[in-house]
């Protein structure tokens, strides 16, 4: 039996971190919540800083969706301005911005743990996840999905493409999975979402995410399928995504090594 630690949980937005809290607790440790956008501006870094200080917190998790801020407009402090200042001159993109977060939390003593270290279940397993199961012509365009998303993921500009009747049709930029989603919804054909990790993805923050938000958004869009990469995807409320899926007739895939 291990003695009760603190953790704090920097929150998005979305109904994640709160699943993440009721999980900590029901392992038997303390969830210390800070909510950005509530609690403090994400430009806020020294004052969340001190406040898990002051609450004895050694471990931090950040989970649940935050669209990228306005620099120009963000409510900041000292430590915060520091941070924004590095990003605005160095022109980082996401997965730069989030290594320069890690190192500031690092620096200060925090370890830095993703979601799934305490919800090891929200993790895609491999293979065809619903009742509705992918043709060859349509696992051939995953493959294709995979390799192309791998290489726009490299370049840090997004984790998802869409494929229709085997070619790649759109890519992912800063508005998000949703947003490419329906930025296709005219296109004819058989639409799949392909969503991964990047090559160069931290693990502990911003893993792929597909909700049933997304699902909804892939439905109302005419979408045939879903594929994302398996034990490197979230797949929070996975029951309610798959049985939506399900009843759209949409199929959901985790590819594993062996399908590519």
């Amino acid at each position: 039996m291990h003695s009760p630690e603190k953790i704090g949980i920097i929150a998005g937005n979305g109904d994640l971190p709160d699943q993440l809290a009721a999980a900590i607790a029901a392992d038997g440790d303390h969830p210390v919540i800070v909510r950005l956008g509530e609690d403090f501006s994400v430009g806020q870094a020294g004052s969340i800083i001190n406040f898990f200080k002051a609450q004895n917190v050694g471990t931090l998790v950040m989970v649940g969706g935050l669209a990228r801020p306005n620099w120009l407009n963000l409510k900041t402090d000292l430590k915060g301005l520091a941070i924004v200042l590095k990003v605005m001159f160095r022109c980082l993109g996401d997965d730069a911005l989030l290594k320069v977060i890690r190192g500031e939390l690092e620096r200060e003593g925090f370890e830095i743990l993703g979601v799934h270290h305490f919800m090891p279940d929200l993790l895609c397993p491999e293979g065809v996840l619903g009742k509705v199961v992918p043709n060859e012509s349509q696992i051939e365009a995953i493959r294709e999905g995979y390799k192309a998303a791998k290489d726009h993921g490299q370049a840090d500009r997004g984790q998802s493409v869409i494929v229709c009747d085997g070619k790649v049709l759109a890519f992912e930029e800063k508005s998000g999975t949703n947003e490419l989603i329906r930025s296709v919804a005219g296109a004819h054909g058989q639409k799949i979402l392909v969503k991964v990790s990047k090559p160069q993805q931290d693990r502990d923050f911003d893993l792929p995410t597909i909700g049933p938000a997304t699902v909804d958004a892939a439905v109302a869009s005419g979408f045939h399928g879903i594929a994302v990469e398996a034990l490197s995807t979230l797949v929070p409320n996975r029951d309610d995504v798959i049985r939506a899926c399900d009843v759209a007739g949409l199929f959901f895939v985790g590819m594993g090594e062996d399908d590519l």
